[in-house]
């Protein structure tokens, strides 16, 4: 049996910065990529995803990726310093889902 990996932002960083497109990759700093997956966990924690006594009941709330694209979307729009291209959010938020899935402690 492997051992079970845990989320480590740093490493989901560099993952996501590694999987972009080298010209889209170059547009962003770790810090930008961070911003993205803070409001990821943004919109976890407003689900409810991570309320762990909510653990045993049964997932009424399919996990809708498109719900999450505009969520982190509409945040960023709200920081008009913010240096992200939303055209580049869709595809970082699938290589931060992405990351999710190579480790075992995330199950949504």
């Amino acid at each position: 049996m492997g051992e079970l990996k845990t989320y480590e932002e740093n490493d989901a960083v560099k993952y996501i910065l590694s999987n972009l497109p080298t010209e889209v990759a170059e547009k962003y700093s770790e810090d930008d990529i961070l911003l993205v997956i803070d409001i990821i966990f943004e919109f976890y924690e407003n689900k409810g995803y991570f309320d762990l006594d909510d653990i045993d009941e049964s997932d009424d709330d399919e996990f809708d990726e498109t719900e999450l694209y505009e969520f982190v979307k509409k945040s960023l729009k709200k920081d008009k310093e913010n240096p992200m291209d939303l055209n580049d959010v869709e595809n970082i938020v699938h290589l931060e889902l992405e990351y999710e899935d190579s480790i075992d402690d995330f199950d949504f």
